[in-house]
């Protein structure tokens, strides 16, 4: 077997390697998609207790009512603040796996090109060689 030809285990495994950091990719992307969802949900309740405070407001609303729904307004930012912390930290998470993909991804391609390298001096050695024997097959019929 080749040079070339043993190589291309090695490319495979990078390939395995440079796969597997794409899914994990996928997967921090699809839990951010989620984590900024929910933040948005926080948020719409945010702006739907504020409507319904400033409603109940003009229409007149005892003290108390109106600390216990501006208290849940104030839990609901508390929220919405850790819900961002969260996805912050998400995507510190991603540039991570990002970081290590590139990296794969650079690795892999190295390596194909270091065996297409092997592949071109193993076709040209094998020419060679060829010719060569062309060569001593038609000086044996002339000599």
């Amino acid at each position: 077997m080749s040079r070339a030809g043993r190589l291309e285990i090695v490319i495979r495994l990078a390939k395995q390697r440079e796969d597997q950091a794409s899914q994990a990719l996928a997967q921090v992307r699809n839990q951010i998609e989620l984590e900024e969802k929910r933040l948005e949900e926080l948020q719409q309740y945010q702006q739907e207790y504020r409507g319904y405070l400033n409603q109940q407001g003009a229409e007149g609303i005892s003290m108390q009512q109106w600390r216990r729904t501006q208290g849940f307004i104030d839990q609901l930012e508390d929220l919405s603040s850790r819900q961002q912390q969260t996805i912050m930290s998400w995507r510190q998470r991603e540039q991570q796996v990002l970081d290590k993909w590139r990296e794969l991804y650079q690795r892999r391609k190295n390596i194909a090109q270091y065996i297409d390298k092997i592949s071109m001096e193993e076709a040209i050695a094998a020419d060679k060689q060829e010719q060569k024997q062309i060569d001593e097959l038609i000086n044996q019929r002339f000599s």
